[in-house]
């Protein structure tokens, strides 16, 4: 019996090695198709509700050997939109916010749109209310007060269409959920998620991002100009910080995911509330959950992901809840998403065939 025992340890340690010798050599094989175009990025792996793989490669300068790790910080861009809608879900879950309610009822500045949108309209991208543009996104270079404050200049204008009426990706959006977050639980947003999901999640390493953020652990951004690597121009997300204001690294992103799969956020209701899917308006194609993008064929068996691409970064997570499977990409070179969704989808191919 002794024997016998020892040996069906032996082979359950043999196949987990073999398991992950496949997993690690199929991600970085895909890696390598991308590897000399991006200066630095890091890739890891949720299996079965834990990491089985995480690595960095290359480096977060032009200059010098500063090597990516698991544990380099990159600005996450419009990443942070699944963060926002945890955050509300779990004001809901809390009785506090009803998510088809009008979102005037919680974010006071949306009593001046000509229209009334739901919480919900403004999780699934269906509000009416437009994206903010790149000339936003370049000038506008201070910390309001609050994020009512951000919202007094676009809720002077119209709604692009009646709620529920169309699907139109939106920033401002996202930041009317931030007001909604703020107004309801009486603290700035970034208290809130700072207490309610980063530290139960133990995302140690994930912050809120200012301009001038510069620690030893973190990526600046690179974009190709005229030929060749440039740095980044940085831009103020303080204004929209709900849809495009966090920092983070793919083991923290790895831990987010870990702490949906178990729960840890969200009450089984809310997560699954979260994820659920509603008829598309007219002919659209369902494209948004309450703060995901449904899984498209180019991101393999993803049935749930999110990215994001603005100056200085691109990442990405996917999730597929029911296997307890998750990939969390993040790379310094800006803008890149359409380039590294082939990594994502060979990284979950491998971990799914675990």
């Amino acid at each position: 019996m002794r024997v016998s025992g020892l040996l069906a340890i032996t082979a359950l340690w043999t196949a987990s090695l073999l398991a992950q010798s496949g997993l690690q050599s199929r991600v970085e094989a895909a890696v390598q198709t991308v590897r000399a175009q991006i200066p630095g990025l890091a890739v890891a792996v949720v299996v079965d509700g834990r990491v089985a793989y995480a690595q960095g490669y290359g480096a977060s300068s032009l200059t010098e050997p500063k090597l990516i790790t698991p544990d380099t910080q990159f600005r996450l861009a419009s990443l942070t939109k699944p963060f926002t809608a945890v955050a509300v879900m779990q004001l809901v879950a809390q009785g506090r916010v009803d998510i088809d309610r009008p979102a005037n009822q919680y974010c006071a500045p949306l009593t001046a749109l000509n229209d009334v949108p739901t919480v919900r309209h403004f999780l699934i991208h269906q509000s009416g209310m437009r994206h903010t543009s790149d000339a936003e996104d370049e000038n506008i270079k201070v910390a309001p007060p609050n994020l009512a404050a951000s919202l007094a200049g676009i809720v002077k204008e119209k709604l692009r269409f009646a709620p529920g009426q169309k699907t139109l990706y939106t920033s401002w959006g996202y930041t009317v959920l931030g007001c909604v977050i703020e107004s309801v639980s009486g603290r700035s947003y970034a208290a809130f998620v700072q207490d309610h999901i980063l530290t139960p999640a133990a995302m140690r390493n994930t912050t809120f991002d200012t301009p001038e953020y510069a620690v030893p652990t973190f990526s600046p951004g690179f974009r190709m100009r005229g030929g060749k690597m440039q740095p980044s121009v940085v831009v103020d997300t303080r204004f929209k910080s709900p849809s495009s204001g966090l920092i983070s690294t793919v083991n923290d992103l790895s831990l987010f995911a870990i702490a949906l799969f178990e729960r840890t956020l969200l009450p089984d209701a809310q997560f699954k509330e979260m994820l659920s899917t509603r008829k598309a308006p007219g002919d659209e194609r369902q494209m948004f959950t309450a703060g995901w993008t449904l899984g498209r064929a180019d991101v393999g068996a993803a049935r749930f992901n999110y990215n994001g691409s603005m100056e200085g970064t691109t990442a990405y997570l996917a999730i597929v809840p029911e296997r307890r499977v998750a990939v969390a990409l993040l790379a310094n070179r800006e803008r890149y998403v359409p380039e590294v969704t082939p990594v994502m989808a060979e990284a979950l191919a491998a971990a799914l065939a675990r």
